[in-house]
């Protein structure tokens, strides 16, 4: 999320008109607003619905100003399709029917450039865009199916509200929602649609969780206030340790949930390795993120786990 200049589009217009009541698709009609998936669509699958974490670092208007939300041109299509694509093909493989909107989400950059104030107008302007494409998706795509909501870092933060806005009977269709790298506050927690996972296999749950090497590299962003923490390696709540290797760099590591501030600590025989990486990528550290953090691994990680889990609450 960015911006030292503030990108407020015009406000998505989700009346009726009063001739038909057709509902007015100011974004989520459009064909370039969803992500082409490797394989169509079928009523034999579940659906996941997902949504990408914050892919664009800065983003610029037609003048050459910073603005702080993306403009979702090619190059930012480019990232958002990147992402789509690894999760697609490295977490829900085709045992699932893939959807992921494009969407003009908040940059990197204002996350830590924009006051309080402003990322909150901002934010509600994201909201009402992923409230109309969620509605289309409903509406339009998803054909009651049982679906599955999974989204990263921002991504992760929107399903808590797509989980407030969605009615009641598409809840009790949602398998499970995903919300990775990102936390779920006790005040998330009192709404009837949030409810953490406790184990494996139940369902309407969150599976929510935020990974570090050490307490102190917890980024507040993300992980501060966290009620609850699940660790996807064992689908254990409680500090019980589990093992796995990290795939793409052979490394070995050790990860049990912390039960005081509900998030995953993890012991790698190769630490440094994680840490030159995060030095490599500047727009953390310029935010302040420690280079402890593994954030961006929540997915690397965990991938496989989530897609055997997925398939699990999917048939229970």
């Amino acid at each position: 999320m960015v911006g030292a200049g503030f990108y407020l589009c015009s406000k998505i217009d989700v009346s009726s008109t009063n001739k038909d009541s057709e509902r007015v698709w100011t974004w989520a009609a459009d064909s370039s607003a969803w992500y082409q998936a490797g394989s169509e669509p079928s009523n034999d699958k579940i659906d996941v619905l997902y949504i990408t974490s914050t892919e664009v670092i800065s983003a610029f208007d037609d003048e050459g100003k910073e603005v702080a939300r993306a403009t979702l041109c090619k190059a930012d299509r480019d990232n958002f399709e990147a992402e789509m694509r690894w999760v697609e093909n490295n977490m829900f493989f085709d045992d699932f029917n893939f959807v992921a909107p494009f969407y003009h989400q908040l940059t990197f950059n204002s996350l830590h450039k924009c006051s309080h104030d402003s990322l909150t107008s901002l934010y509600k302007e994201v909201q009402s865009e992923i409230f109309e494409l969620f509605d289309y998706y409903m509406e339009h795509i998803n054909h009651n199916r049982p679906f599955i909501l999974a989204g990263f870092s921002q991504g992760g933060m929107i399903t808590l509200d797509l989980l407030r806005h969605m009615t009641e009977e598409q809840y009790q269709r949602m398998v499970a929602t995903y919300t990775i790298g990102y936390k779920v506050t006790e005040k998330d927690l009192q709404h009837p649609h949030i409810k953490a996972a406790k184990g494996e296999t139940d369902r309407g749950v969150v599976v929510s969780f935020n990974s570090v090497q050490s307490i102190d590299a917890i980024w507040d962003m993300v992980s501060k206030g966290a009620a609850t923490c699940i660790n996807p390696v064992n689908w254990m709540t409680d500090a019980t340790p589990a093992s796995f290797i990290d795939q793409r760099a052979g490394i070995s590591n050790t990860v049990h949930v912390d039960t005081t501030h509900n998030v995953l600590l993890v012991e790698s025989e190769k630490p440094e390795y994680y840490e030159e990486q995060m030095k490599k990528i500047g727009f953390f550290g310029e935010a302040g993120v420690s280079n402890k953090n593994l954030h961006r691994w929540d997915l690397l990680f965990y991938g496989k786990q989530i897609h055997d889990n997925a398939l699990k609450r999917a048939r229970n």
